[in-house]
């Protein structure tokens, strides 16, 4: 039945990938990202929109039955606004119902038929009255192989009230005798149909959407799911891996997700509650893969105190010469510049209401003489500690490092008792504060669908988490 499927494929089409892809062993997850009943309810209505809109415009092909019969012409002369609603079912998955009433469609038919060695073809025209079309379908999620989604419809109900009615009497009285007959074959078909397109359809295009996007430096963001779909009566919850991978996608990290908070909130549309673990294993890929190091010179920098601080000689102002006076006497009227550079893998934790981050540096100090020669004249090992601010910023979160402080572990390259290490300590300060004032915010993506940005969204931080929780603006679906 052609109004069977047309019905099924469009119901269907426009919502359940929204559902299952709101935007991923481990015991824990990376992030977990809980759609609230509300964010149903607002996918949930612009679906019903976005079908109002397509029953109205929806363009029929003709449908010809062998030799037989030619159903063509068929318009839609009369349509009001489907109504439906997505229900969290605790422990199952999503109800999904669909009803549409008021739908109305014409066309006309041909039929012919050959006796003996006469063929009989009459034109009717016939107008089909959509009274009701409701579906009522159970969906399940489940975690694929490859940490992408399964999903199955486990069961479908409907109920079709559909009269069909022509002008010619015998036409007429032949349609109402097979009405219910008509009815039967539609809700059949609807659920056969609307099984076929979840379990077959849908579900093969999920299994094979990406779980891994492509971020800066060439790494990869993998947010496959690292165990199946939680419902409670509050939420629809998704478990993702969330790890930083490098250019080869290997993932293999010394460390684990520590336990995420467990949330019971449904003010607004979607939360997403992100472990610490996620960065760390963004701040591990690049330190592994040597990309934390910074050289510092008096170039990066635009005011006059602080390209001055590189000097060795500055007799009306400060410079890396006033903290260090050895320095200034064996190589005057020279620039420093400061080669920094992660000796062991820094480490982010989230505590309550802040964010630090611990960086082990290896800091050397090279001396760049009028002749262009480089000569490094001391290394100091040092943790740098900063508080991050966070900020979300279209469908990322900002990540901004201040009010670093540090710590001098150890001095190599200068003769004992040579070098004063608070004086090191005080020119490294400096520096450090200038650099922190230049230094560009990190980006890390959240996980939403394209052509969706969050509205009114707020930040906590807690043990172990960066909690955001937001309503949602979906441009189009």
């Amino acid at each position: 039945m052609f109004l069977a499927k047309y019905l099924t494929a469009l119901l269907l089409a426009i919502n359940v990938c929204f559902f299952f892809y709101i935007g991923t062993c481990h015991a824990n997850p990376g992030i977990r990202v809980q759609i609230t009943q509300k964010g149903l309810n607002y996918a949930n209505d612009l679906a019903l929109t976005k079908m109002y809109n397509e029953l109205q415009n929806y363009k029929f092909d003709n449908q010809r039955g062998s030799s037989s019969y030619n159903l063509y012409d068929i318009k839609v002369s009369r349509v009001s606004k489907p109504r439906g609603q997505a229900v969290l079912v605790p422990g199952q998955g999503l109800r999904w119902t669909v009803e549409i009433k008021g739908y109305r469609l014409s066309a006309k038919l041909t039929f012919s038929k050959k006796l003996l060695w006469f063929t009989i073809r009459k034109t009717f025209s016939l107008t089909m009255d959509v009274d009701s079309v409701e579906l009522k379908l159970t969906l399940q999620p489940t975690k694929a192989t490859n940490g992408g989604l399964n999903l199955k419809a486990l069961s479908c109900k409907s109920h079709v009230d559909v009269k069909v009615s022509a002008k010619n009497f015998v036409v007429k009285i032949i349609l109402k005798l097979f009405r219910s007959k008509i009815n039967r074959i539609i809700e059949r078909k609807l659920c056969q149909s609307a099984t076929k397109i979840i379990n077959n359809d849908v579900a093969s295009k999920l299994a094979s959407f990406p779980v891994t996007r492509q971020i800066k430096h060439g790494y990869f963001f993998d947010y496959g799911f690292v165990s199946n779909p939680v419902f409670t009566s509050n939420y629809m919850q998704t478990n993702h891996k969330a790890a930083i991978l490098d250019k080869n996608k290997n993932g293999q990290f010394p460390f684990a997700p520590p336990q995420l908070p467990q949330l019971n909130e449904n003010k607004d549309m979607i939360y997403f509650i992100i472990s610490d673990y996620v960065l760390n294993t963004w701040l591990y890929t690049a330190y592994r893969d040597n990309q934390l190091w910074l050289k510092v010179n008096s170039n990066m920098f635009k005011k006059e105190n602080e390209r001055a601080m590189f000097q060795t000689t500055c007799p009306n102002s400060i410079c890396i010469g006033s903290f260090l006076p050895q320095i200034a006497e064996k190589y005057p009227n020279s620039k420093m510049e400061m080669h920094f550079t992660t000796y062991e893998n820094p480490i982010v934790h989230f505590k309550a209401n802040h964010v630090q981050l611990n960086v082990p540096v290896k800091a050397e100090f090279i001396v760049v003489q009028a002749n262009g020669s480089h000569t490094t004249i001391l290394t100091a090992e040092l943790v740098l500690f900063s508080e991050v601010k966070t900020k979300i910023t279209g469908v990322n979160l900002l990540l901004t490092v201040t009010e670093t402080s540090l710590t001098v572990e150890n001095v190599h390259g200068a003769a004992p008792g040579s070098i004063d290490m608070v004086a090191v300590k005080g020119a490294l300060e400096i520096i450090v504060k200038f650099v922190e004032s230049i230094l560009p915010g990190q980006q890390f993506p959240l996980v939403v669908p394209s052509n969706t940005l969050l509205s009114n969204p707020s930040i906590r931080i807690v043990q172990n988490a960066i909690i955001v929780a937001s309503d949602l603006n979906i441009k189009s679906i």
